[in-house]
C-alpha cells in the first residue's frame, strides 16, 4: 500500500467519523438522546443534572467538529482523486482540523465536568 492510498483511506475514515458525528448530533438536539462513548463514557447518563443545559452546551459544539471532520476528509479527497493541493494547502486543512479535534476534547471534558456528578 502506497502513501497516497493511506492518504485517501484516513481521509475516507476521517469523512466517516464526521457523517457520524452528525449523526450523533442529530440524535443529541432532535430526539434527546446520547451516544454514549462518543459525547460521555458508557452507563454515565443517569449522573447528568441538567440534560437540557448539556444539550445546549454540546449541540453546537459537536456540530462544528462534525463539520470540521466532513470537510477536512473530503478536502483530503479532493486533493487525491482530483486535483491536488499544494503541501502547505493541505497542511493547514489538517491543523485546522487538529486545532478543532483539540478545541472538541477540552469542551467535551469541559461539559462532563459541569453536567455530570
Amino acid at each position: 500500500m502506497g502513501t497516497g492510498q493511506v492518504f485517501s483511506l484516513v481521509d475516507i475514515l476521517i469523512v466517516g467519523s464526521g457523517i457520524y458525528l452528525l449523526y450523533c448530533w442529530y440524535l443529541l438536539v432532535f430526539r434527546d438522546t446520547v451516544k454514549e462513548g462518543i459525547l460521555i463514557p458508557p452507563n454515565s447518563m443517569k449522573k447528568c443534572r441538567d440534560m437540557e443545559g448539556y444539550k445546549k452546551f454540546m449541540g453546537i459544539r459537536l456540530m462544528i467538529f462534525a463539520l470540521s471532520a466532513v470537510l477536512s476528509g473530503a478536502v483530503g479527497l479532493y486533493s487525491d482523486y482530483v486535483r491536488p493541493l499544494s503541501s502547505m494547502q493541505y497542511l493547514l486543512v489538517t491543523g485546522i482540523f487538529f486545532a478543532v479535534l483539540i478545541w472538541f476534547t477540552t469542551q467535551i471534558k469541559r461539559g462532563e465536568r459541569e453536567y455530570f456528578s
